[in-house]
């Protein structure tokens, strides 16, 4: 009789190592379909002549749908209602947006493909990443930030390049400089894990800097490239001190540190002939 229970329990215990083992892989299974599906999306958004922007903005909406469906697959999620999600699918969404963007305008031939497949991998790190820093407390969350922080400022790049790749006016040029600060110092700052009114607020007061920042370039020497990166900057010095304040490690040393960052980067600009 006691060997039957034995039996019972280890078999019991089986099936519950099972069912976890099952229920991680179909998560990981998730993420790299999905990492997949986004890259060939891509690929064909580039490939196909003429551009059809829809299958960018499609891709942008299963890009966000995708990611929610990820997080909340997470075991330590509490997510209830819809909006919960929210702030996990802006870097995935403006990711797709502004890497379809960029790349439809600078890769030509074979280099469209190549392109286009190989973001796979990108995909894969964000959404990873994105699915992982559900739990603050896992021993991997520091690594998990930095990796969603390096794929912010890199989307901001993508999109403040495009904008002034696509002479658009002075009020639309800090318009969309302004949304996308916005959305993206969003995701730097959830990381202290306010409240989502809280940190919509203090990404509003960022995205209003950006969009001024983005006016104040129409009246400087910069073009292109520059005046991206001069944006950019402005970007990581913003988020960087801010983030700092609300975790109460901003002193002296540390803003001097991000300011001495900026200034260097302007200098690398001044030295490159203002304009690349």
């Amino acid at each position: 009789m006691k060997e039957f229970t034995r039996a019972r329990a280890g078999d019991r215990l089986g099936d519950r190592a099972s069912q976890a083992l099952n229920g991680t892989i179909t998560r990981l299974d998730r993420i790299h379909v999905l990492a997949v599906v986004l890259a060939l999306g891509l690929t064909a958004f580039l490939a196909i002549e003429p551009t059809q922007n829809w299958l960018l903005l499609l891709l942008a909406g299963l890009a966000g749908l995708g990611t929610d469906g990820i997080v909340r697959t997470h075991p330590k999620a509490q997510f209830k209602r819809l909006d919960d999600t929210a702030l996990f699918l802006f870097v995935p969404v403006l990711f797709t947006l502004g890497l379809g963007l960029m790349l439809e305008d600078v890769a030509r031939g074979h280099w469209t493909i190549a392109a286009g497949l190989l973001s796979a991998g990108p995909y894969w790190a964000i959404l990873h990443a994105e699915y992982a820093s559900v739990d603050r407390k896992a021993p991997h969350f520091q690594l998990t930030r930095l990796v969603l922080n390096v794929a912010t400022y890199v989307i901001a790049f993508l999109f403040f390049a495009t904008i002034y790749d696509f002479e658009l006016s002075l009020v639309t040029t800090s318009f969309a400089a302004g949304i996308v600060s916005i959305l993206l110092a969003i995701e730097v700052l959830r990381e202290e894990g306010m409240e989502t009114g809280r940190t919509i607020l203090y990404a509003l007061a960022i995205g209003v800097l950006l969009a001024e920042a983005a006016w104040a370039t129409h009246f400087l020497p910069l073009e292109g490239s520059a005046a991206a990166v001069f944006l950019l900057l402005a970007l990581y010095l913003m988020t960087g001190m801010m983030h700092n304040y609300l975790a109460n490690r901003l002193t002296l040393r540390t803003a001097s540190e991000f300011t001495l960052v900026a200034l260097a980067g302007v200098l690398i600009i001044a030295l490159n002939g203002v304009s690349f």
